[in-house]
């Protein structure tokens, strides 16, 4: 009986295992624009914040859809 072949990561197994971190960035990135709200007006936040939410989205889903079993 032979030992099957360890396989060699592929580009798939690369972006699962940034998945996460990437999402995690943006989370820290995320409470860092709200620690800082009150430098802004409150506009300005909204706006900060409806320009981050799409990254922070992608990231997410990113994690959810590579990490599914």
């Amino acid at each position: 009986m032979t030992k099957a072949a360890i396989p060699a990561p592929c580009g798939h197994h690369e972006d699962q295992e940034m998945a996460l971190p990437r999402w995690q960035a943006h989370i820290r990135q995320l409470c860092l624009l709200v620690e800082h709200a009150n430098e802004f007006t409150p506009s300005a936040f909204v706006k900060r914040l409806d320009e981050f939410m799409p990254q922070l989205r992608s990231a997410a889903m990113g994690t959810v859809v590579l990490n599914r079993p």
